[in-house]
């Protein structure tokens, strides 16, 4: 597939997040390809990785010991949320998965049409 507008539509999610500061879960589907990325705001202590997520809050990082535990305490709400709306998205998903396999034959495999590249064209463009 040569069209890759789904990777173009995830730079600039990436860069509204970014703009706004905020956290993100996002998964981008176009007609054939299918992409998803993390994105954690600066006033957290979660860094990614191509092959890591690390929750970082030592001590010697912060200005003082209120300030570490208030930029945890907001990390550790950003993981809950992300993780408690991935569930209920999985959960419906996963039905309407089962709805249409057995209405319609539907048949899947899991990360067929996924593209994994971390990076995504022009993201420090916007």
């Amino acid at each position: 597939m040569k069209d890759k507008r789904y990777r173009k539509c995830m730079s600039e999610i990436m860069c509204v997040l970014r703009k706004y500061d905020m956290a993100g879960a996002v998964t981008v589907v176009d007609r054939e390809r299918a992409m998803f990325k993390y994105t954690f705001p600066t006033w957290s202590v979660i860094s990614v990785g191509e092959d890591h997520l690390r929750f970082k809050s030592k001590r010697q990082d912060f200005t003082s010991e209120e300030q570490r535990h208030v930029c945890t305490e907001l990390s550790a709400h950003i993981i809950m949320q992300m993780r408690d709306i991935a569930a209920n998205t999985f959960m419906v998903m996963n039905e309407m998965g089962k709805v249409l396999a057995e209405k319609i034959g539907m048949e899947h495999t899991s990360y067929s049409d996924f593209d994994p590249e971390h990076e995504t064209e022009h993201e420090t463009e916007h």
